[in-house]
């Protein structure tokens, strides 16, 4: 009798405990913020493979646009020149300098002077005389050589990076503001708006939006100029795919409940059917910045506008210079690569925004069906 009565007692001291330990549980859950199905999904997302992969070779590219003047410069970061301190000469392009390079600075410089050159001391427009053309890589001061104008390959990767991403990260803006809004207005309006966007749809679907951006930049030669034309001709198909959501979730259970609970109609198309279609413009955008790219750079190597000393350098550009120079393998290489780069990126993150937001694809229904084979491995280890 005291061993079945000891025996109960340590029973029910264990069962406080767990009760105790559960309602602790509880109050720490409770006082944890509540987390919504966008935090979620952004989760998913930063913890997606294809995602992390695409977002570091991105953020490489990146990185080498936004500091392609500290990479690769004619004028030093800062410098103190005849006894006047300069601070980021090469975006203030002081007079007292003029076209000095950074070579003339310090050939120039009295005492007390110094500058702090950048990684490569030439500009993307820059020629080197003392080198000359076609230079090979792992050549003193020009790390991945010259092209046929003597010019710096390196500086022009680099600053040929904003000229891929402005007009690619332009367009797809542009993109995915017309598609988006034209395509839920629409769809959420109907009537003579929907038949005006649908009319609109249709007349520039009949163009095709490569010829006309060969033909304008033919005209007048600008990364503005290309990226407005791509921008405006390509946004029709996200606004069909847009247009559809909007109807589809028009007719769901919770539209017509927030309805018949008296919302205006704007609310009801802000906060409820407009986030619903949102995910088809983060996966447009996506897949839109490699398409816009892929299109720059055809229309570059098609039109070899941008050969000229002054102009804005293009990846493109150089490798259409190689065709004249077969030998010039570097000419090839290096832009197509950096193009590569760019591309697969931009294609890693849609493939993994769409698996995540797309429950089809193994963004929901991942995390069920792995809850699923979660509870049967812990069911398998009970019955064992």
């Amino acid at each position: 009798m005291s061993d079945d009565h000891a025996h109960e007692g340590s029973a029910a001291i264990d069962l406080s405990r767990r009760k105790r330990a559960a309602s602790a549980r509880e109050r720490d859950a409770s006082r944890r913020p509540a987390r919504t199905g966008r935090h979620g999904v952004a989760r998913r997302f930063a913890r997606h493979p294809l995602a992390r992969a695409g977002m570091l070779m991105f953020a490489c590219v990146a990185m080498c646009a936004v500091f392609a003047d500290a990479l690769a410069s004619d004028l030093p970061l800062a410098c103190r020149w005849h006894g006047t301190v300069y601070l980021a000469p090469w975006i203030t392009r002081p007079t007292a300098l003029g076209q000095a390079g950074c070579a003339s600075l310090r050939a120039t410089q009295w005492r007390g002077d110094w500058l702090v050159a950048p990684l490569v001391e030439h500009g993307p427009r820059m020629t080197d005389s003392s080198i000359g053309p076609l230079a090979r890589p792992g050549t003193p001061g020009h790390p991945l050589g010259t092209d046929a104008l003597g010019r710096d390959v390196f500086a022009r990767l680099v600053h040929g990076a904003r000229t891929t991403l402005t007009v690619g990260i332009g367009a797809t803006t542009l993109l995915v503001a017309l598609g988006v809004g034209l395509g839920a207005i629409a769809g959420f309006a109907g009537g003579a708006i929907d038949g005006i966007v649908a009319r609109a749809v249709e007349a520039l679907t009949a163009i095709p939006s490569l010829v006309l951006a060969i033909v304008v930049s033919g005209l007048h030669p600008s990364s503005v100029t290309l990226f407005w034309t791509l921008g405006l001709t390509r946004w029709t198909e996200l606004a069909r795919v847009v247009r559809a959501e909007v109807i589809s979730t028009e007719r769901t259970d919770f539209v017509l409940a927030t309805r018949a609970l008296g919302a205006s109609p704007v609310r009801v198309f802000l906060s409820h059917i407009l986030p619903n279609a949102l995910s088809s413009a983060i996966v447009a955008a996506a897949f839109g910045v490699a398409s816009f790219v892929a299109a720059e750079a055809s229309v570059d190597f098609l039109l070899g506008l941008r050969a000229a000393s002054d102009a804005a350098p293009s990846w493109a550009e150089m490798m259409a210079e190689a065709r004249g120079h077969p030998r010039a393998w570097w000419l090839v290489a290096l832009p197509a690569g950096s193009l590569l780069t760019v591309l697969v990126s931009f294609h890693l993150v849609g493939e993994a925004a769409r698996s995540v937001l797309d429950p089809g694809l193994g963004g929901h229904g991942e995390g069920s069906s792995g809850r699923a084979r979660g509870r049967g491995r812990r069911g398998t280890r009970r019955v064992g």
